[in-house]
C-alpha cells in the first residue's frame, strides 16, 4: 500500500546496482552547486549525539534556509546529471520542500506520545556518545545536562499548544503517563544513565567518580524536570483534554492534515483519495480472506472464523521469551533462501527483544530500531504484554516486515553503502520504509514460499488488513471527524 515517487523509492533502497561499491557519488564537472548542497546535507560525524531543539524558532529558521536551498536547486539542470546525481537532486528538493511545511505543522505534533517522543532518541544519543577518554566523559556530562532543555522544551510546547486549544486527547494522555514516568526515576534505573557495560570502558580509577557525577545530574536535575512535566500533563492538560480524537478537531487541523498526507506519501494525494484507496483495499482483502476460509471448508461468517482463531491455542504463548523464539523461527525459515533472491545483504546483525514495558500500552506491535553504532545490532522490539490476548497469527508477517527482508535489510543496505552521500544513507521516508517492509513481507516472502499453510496465508491477509484499515481509520478520525467507536466498532 506504499505511495511514493520512483526517485525517492530508488534512493531509499540504496541503489547498490547503480554505482560500483566503494565508488563515491560526486557531482559532474560544473555542478558545483549540487556538490556543495550534497556536502551541506551530509550527516556530520557524531550527529546522533545531538539533542533535539523543539522550539518554533528553530523550525522557522530551518524553513527559511530550505526555501533558499530550493531556489538554488532550481538552477540545476537535471539532464546534465548522472542517474545517481539526479536522485540526490530529487531527494534534496523533497527534503527542502518538507522542511518548508514544518512551521504549519509545528503545533500538531505531541511530543509526550511515546511513538514520537524525543526522549527515546535522547536516550539513544546518550548511549551512542563515547565515554572512554576524559574529554569524552566531560562532553557526555554536558550532553546529559542539556537533556533538561529537551524536557523543558517539551513542556513549553505543550503550554503553547494548550493556549491554541490544541490538547492531546484524554485517552492518549493516560496512555502516555507510564512512558513519561519511566524517565522520572533515579539514576540507578534511569534510561539516561550510562549502563554498567558502558562504564566498563572508563578507566577504573575514574569510573566511580564519573558515574556519581552522571547520577547527580539525573537525580538533582532531570528527575525534577520530568516530574514537573508529568504534573503539568496530569493537572493542567488532562482537565482540558478532549474526548474526541484526530487533528481535524483543532483550529486549522484539517488543513494541517492535508499537508501531512502529502508529506507521508510523498505524492500529491488528498485525504479523500487515501480514504478511498483504503476502502478498495479492504474490500479486496476481505474477498481474499473469504477464499482462504472456503479452502478450509469453513461455513460460518468472517466474525465466527476470527473468534475461532482467537480461541486457537496454537497462536498463543505464555512468556515474552517464547514470543521472541516464535518470531525468530520465521527468520530462521527465510534465511537459507535469501541468497537466491538477493545478491547483496547487510552486514549488520539483527535480532528481537522485548519492548520497554512502559511503551507497551501505547503500541500495538512494536518497532524496529537500528544500532546506535556502525557495528551494533538492529532489533525488532516486540510487545510482550497481555500474552493471553496477543495472538501470534501474524508473527511471520511481522518478522519478515521488521527484519528480513524488511526494515533491517533495507535500512542497513543503505547505511552500509558508503558509495552514497551521507544524507542518503541515513535519510528515512516513511512511505518508502513502510512500503518496503510490506512489499518484502507480502510479495517477496510469499514468492519465497514462506507462508506454508492456509492459516499462515490468512495471517498475512490479517496483516494486510491492518495496514489497509489504517488508511480508512486514519483519514476517518483525523479528517472526517470519526469517533473512536466508529473507527473501532465492537
Amino acid at each position: 500500500m506504499a505511495l511514493i515517487g520512483p526517485a525517492l523509492a530508488a534512493a531509499a533502497l540504496g541503489c547498490h546496482s547503480a554505482t560500483p561499491a566503494g565508488a563515491p557519488v560526486a557531482a559532474a564537472p560544473g555542478n558545483a552547486t549540487l556538490s556543495r548542497l550534497v556536502a551541506e546535507a551530509a550527516r556530520p560525524a557524531g550527529a546522533r549525539a545531538a539533542l533535539p531543539d523543539l522550539s518554533l524558532s528553530r523550525v522557522q529558521r530551518a524553513a527559511d534556509s530550505a526555501r533558499a536551498r530550493l531556489s538554488e536547486l532550481a538552477t540545476i539542470r537535471a539532464e546534465t546529471l548522472s542517474h545517481q546525481e539526479q536522485l540526490s537532486l530529487e531527494l534534496l528538493k523533497w527534503a527542502a520542500t518538507r522542511t518548508t511545511w514544518e512551521p504549519e505543522l509545528y503545533w500538531y505534533s505531541f511530543e509526550i506520545l511515546p511513538a514520537i517522543s524525543p526522549l527515546r532518541s535522547v536516550a539513544a544519543s546518550l548511549a551512542a556518545a563515547p565515554i572512554g577518554t576524559a574529554a569524552e566523559r566531560s562532553a557526555y556530562l554536558e550532553l546529559l545536562k542539556n537533556v533538561g532543555g529537551v524536557i523543558d522544551g517539551t513542556r513549553e510546547k505543550m503550554v503553547g499548544q494548550a493556549a491554541r486549544q490544541i490538547v492531546v486527547p484524554r485517552e492518549q494522555i493516560g496512555n502516555s503517563l507510564p512512558y513519561l514516568k519511566s524517565f522520572a526515576v533515579p539514576a540507578a534505573s534511569s534510561p539516561f544513565a550510562p549502563s554498567a557495560q558502558r562504564l566498563g570502558s572508563v578507566p577504573e580509577a575514574d569510573r566511580a567518580g564519573f558515574a556519581a557525577r552522571a547520577a547527580g545530574v539525573i537525580d538533582s536535575v532531570l528527575v525534577a524536570k520530568m516530574s514537573a512535566l508529568i504534573r503539568y500533563a496530569e493537572t493542567e492538560l488532562a482537565p482540558k483534554a478532549p474526548n474526541a480524537v484526530g487533528i481535524g478537531q483543532y483550529p486549522a487541523g484539517k488543513e494541517a492534515y492535508r499537508i501531512l498526507v502529502k508529506r507521508e506519501t510523498t505524492l500529491e494525494v488528498t485525504p479523500e483519495e487515501v480514504h478511498d484507496i483504503g476502502l478498495r483495499a479492504v474490500a479486496e482483502i476481505n474477498a481474499r480472506m473469504q477464499r482462504v476460509r472456503d479452502s478450509l471448508g469453513f461455513k460460518g461468517t468472517k466474525a465466527e472464523f476470527h473468534e475461532q482463531l482467537r480461541r486457537d491455542p496454537q497462536f498463543y504463548v505464555k512468556t515474552p521469551a517464547e514470543v521472541g523464539r516464535r518470531l525468530m523461527s520465521y527468520i530462521e525459515r527465510i534465511e537459507p533462501r535469501m541468497p537466491e533472491y538477493f545478491s547483496v545483504s547487510p552486514k549488520s546483525p539483527y535480532g528481537v527483544r522485548r519492548l520497554d514495558p512502559a511503551l507497551e500500552p501505547s503500541m500495538t506491535y512494536g518497532y524496529y530500531n537500528w544500532g546506535a553504532t556502525k557495528d551494533s545490532s538492529g532489533y525488532y522490539n516486540f510487545n510482550g504484554s497481555d500474552l493471553d490476548r496477543r495472538s501470534l497469527l501474524v508473527a511471520g508477517p511481522i518478522a519478515f516486515h521488521e527484519l528480513v527482508p524488511g526494515h533491517h535489510f533495507q535500512i542497513n543496505l543503505a547505511r552500509e553503502n558508503e558509495s552514497l552521500p551521507s544524507f542518503r544513507r541515513f535519510t528515512s521516508h516513511a512511505g518508502y520504509t513502510e512500503g518496503w517492509g510490506e512489499y518484502s513481507s507480502s510479495v517477496v516472502a510469499a514468492e519465497m514460499g514462506m507462508y506454508r499453510d492456509a492459516y499462515e496465508i490468512y495471517g498475512r491477509l490479517v496483516f494486510d488488513a491492518f495496514f489497509a484499515v489504517r488508511l480508512v481509520v486514519d483519514t476517518g478520525m483525523n479528517y472526517y471527524g470519526w469517533s473512536r467507536p466508529r473507527a473501532w466498532p465492537t
